[in-house]
């Protein structure tokens, strides 16, 4: 048990680091590593990084919150629907087999992998003000943002931040900040549930807390100082990696 609370500390602290330091979290390394590395299931590797990222979010939303770039009323409004999709996802994923989570998170990774090689840039709306048809749009958006939270693992913050910035003509900084402060929310509400059907392993979540905690301090610090460029490209291609690995296990090839 010793090594196994280790394991998941060195994965989650690693892991929050690299993703606080380009900006992505952590998740979609954390259940990979966990599942591929140190052999846990992936439905308790799920809970153990819903409720790591609520440490990483927490760290970041810190960060922003000094600097001003958190719109508190909009995030709280976008939660309403977000909060729901994670807690719906998270009931999907208890009765979904492993095989199929394999799979669904393979091709996810496949598409983050690609983001990050490519570095795709959102142009902003700049909206003077918000019609009503867009803050619809976004609320009902924020549910699958959820639902991907609670169903997968990970913060969300990948689809929230395009949410934010081309629905709702969010300034891009704001709606990171905005993104991790409702992360902090939406985690929560996944673990919970994950929590309440005893998946979530409670001997790691000391670990998982701790590591995601000083790991987002430590990457978001490095982060400020270093070019991440190529950091990006190299998380990219392990990503991309990592997306082969867990659809190949999902179809039953060992790999």
């Amino acid at each position: 048990m010793l090594s196994e609370i280790i394991g998941v500390f060195i994965v989650i602290f690693s892991s929050a680091v690299l993703g606080s330091m380009i900006g992505v979290g952590g998740g979609f390394l954390i259940v990979p590593l966990l599942t591929l590395g140190l052999g846990i299931p992936i439905h308790n590797a799920i809970a153990l990084s819903l409720l790591s990222i609520i440490a990483v979010a927490s760290s970041a939303t810190i960060t922003y919150a000094s600097s001003g770039y958190i719109d508190y009323k909009l995030g709280l409004i976008l939660e309403t629907t977000t909060v729901l999709g994670a807690f719906t996802g998270a009931r999907i994923c208890i009765l979904l087999s492993p095989s199929i989570l394999m799979i669904t998170f393979g091709v996810l990774l496949i598409y983050v992998g690609y983001r990050m090689i490519k570095k795709i840039e959102f142009k902003e709306a700049k909206l003077r003000e918000l019609p009503l048809n867009r803050l619809l749009a976004g609320i009902i958006s924020s549910f699958f943002a959820g639902l991907s939270s609670g169903l997968l693992g990970i913060g969300g913050g990948i689809l929230k931040v395009p949410i934010m910035v081309l629905i709702l003509g969010m300034p891009t900084r704001v709606a990171i900040g905005t993104s991790e402060f409702m992360i902090s929310i939406t985690s929560a509400s996944g673990s919970y549930v994950y929590y309440k059907a005893g998946i979530l392993n409670t001997a790691l979540a000391g670990s998982a807390i701790i590591g995601g905690f000083l790991g987002a301090q430590l990457g978001s610090r490095l982060g400020i100082k270093i070019r991440v460029e190529l950091i990006r490209m190299i998380f990219g291609f392990i990503m991309l990696i990592f997306s082969m690995s867990m659809i190949l296990r999902g179809l039953g090839i060992w790999i």
